[in-house]
């Protein structure tokens, strides 16, 4: 259906009054005014009349190719538009702009018929989302300071603006003609994770702000398109980011993954460092995960540990490796000393040091075999030569052991019971190696 909007022939007098400040022919103009409502024609046309102050707003009729909800009629004459022409010349000439002009007409109007009263005609568009579609802040002032309502929608919308948020909220709650619906409007926004959470507390007092607060940060968070200016909003105004979504993911552990320091350093104090998701991970693992080095050093020193593992097995250092941010490995290994195995080196590391403690372990009844063996004659030779091999085994196996890239892993009980035969065994050959040395300075004596 195509909108039409009719511009009534008593609009030229309306005009003449206003700028001649005539009073007769501003009421001969509202008396003749047509009624102002919105007519279905059959043709699949909708024609409609609105009040005066809206044509003020316009003050011509735009043009067909002009982008408006309505295509634009006017009923008067020629010499009508050329005398609207030259008004509007002369004031601009004179260092109005459009916005004072009409501001300077409105005032005049507001003498015989109240912008309050015109604003609560039903009607397609809005007085005030007319006025905010031009960028005419003053009149909304105007019209507010006149008594007039916004409804939940045009609210809203205002609340976009951000540089008129102060202004607008000094008339918050008495110019808001439905309270209850611009509160549940404005909750479910605020639970969205937008920043609409100080025009809910000025409509609504009594509402729980700490869940909706940490419900929005999370909210926004999540989204690809967060800001961490919004979400700094939110933790201004009393979030912590503690709240977890379904996979147990807090909003803290959101902001690291999407690289946010100083949201991550603003709530650092508030978190639990052992908390982890679903999948195993840390807020240090998602600071991993966004090759963010700054946050991961910070989250470090912070106290969280970098050995913990997710349930794929990856610390943030193998995590590191894993992504190829090589920034972040040479950031640990240089900064922290951290540096870890794979899995197959892990592997290799724990066979290296079990397979020297076998040997340790094995060279005790080697050396008793070959001790006990009456047809040798090289006894003592062999059980020191075997001694030395079994300290020098045991001081490798030891020393791989305490190495800081030997793996912090659970190992089977068997190489428990291996490491503790190989002590065993070395105090054993050392006790009979010693007494070999005491034979042999007895001999010498």
């Amino acid at each position: 259906m195509e909108n039409v909007l009719i511009w009534p022939k008593e609009y030229p007098l309306l005009i003449k009054g206003l700028v001649e400040q005539n009073g007769a022919f501003i009421l001969d103009a509202l008396e003749a005014w047509p009624a102002c409502r919105s007519t279905n024609e059959d043709d699949g046309v909708c024609t409609t009349v609105l009040p005066p102050i809206y044509y003020l707003a316009w003050l011509t009729p735009l043009e067909p190719f002009e982008e408006c909800y309505f295509q634009h009629i006017s009923e008067y004459d020629e010499d009508a538009q050329a005398y609207i022409s030259a008004v509007k010349s002369h004031y601009y000439d004179n260092e109005y702009t459009p916005e004072s002009l009409v501001l300077m007409l409105c005032q005049r109007l507001e003498k015989y018929a109240s912008v309050a009263a015109q604003n609560t005609i039903d009607t397609p568009l809005s007085l005030v989302d007319l006025f905010f579609s031009k960028r005419y802040f003053t009149l909304i002032e105007h019209a507010l300071n006149n008594k007039s309502k916004l409804s939940a929608k045009d609210t809203l919308a205002l609340w976009k603006e951000v540089d008129f948020r102060e202004r607008l909220s000094a008339f918050i709650p008495e110019s808001i003609a439905d309270l209850d619906t611009l509160s549940e409007l404005a909750s479910e926004k605020v639970a969205a994770g937008k920043d609409y959470f100080t025009l809910l507390t000025q409509v609504s007092p009594d509402v729980d702000s700490v869940v909706l607060l940490e419900k929005a940060l999370l909210t926004h968070l999540r989204k690809k398109t967060a800001k961490q200016t919004m979400a700094m909003r939110f933790i201004e105004q009393g979030a912590t980011g503690v709240l977890a979504d379904e996979n147990n993911k807090t909003a803290f552990m959101w902001a690291a993954e999407k690289g946010f320091v100083n949201v991550v350093e603003t709530l650092l104090a508030k978190q639990d460092k052992k908390a982890v998701d679903n999948l195993g991970n840390t807020a240090l693992h998602y600071a991993v995960f966004a090759k963010n080095e700054s946050l991961m050093v910070l989250l470090i020193k912070a106290g969280y540990n970098f050995r913990a593992r997710n349930k794929e097995g990856l610390s943030c250092y193998r995590l590191a490796v894993s992504i190829k941010a090589n920034n972040l490995v040479k950031c640990l290994e240089r900064d922290f000393g951290i540096k870890e195995l794979s899995p197959e080196g892990q592997f290799d590391r724990i066979k290296k040091v079990h397979v020297l403690h076998a040997i340790v372990t094995i060279l005790l009844p080697l050396q008793l075999f070959f001790f006990f063996d009456e047809t040798l004659s090289i006894k003592s030779e062999l059980t020191l030569s075997l001694t030395m091999a079994a300290v020098i085994c045991f001081f490798f196996a030891t020393t791989l052991k305490r190495c800081a890239l030997y793996p912090h892993i659970k190992h089977p009980w068997g190489l428990f019971v291996l490491r503790g035969f190989s002590f065993i065994s070395l105090i054993a050959q050392i006790g009979l190696a010693s007494i070999v040395v005491l034979a042999a300075l007895s001999d010498l004596v």
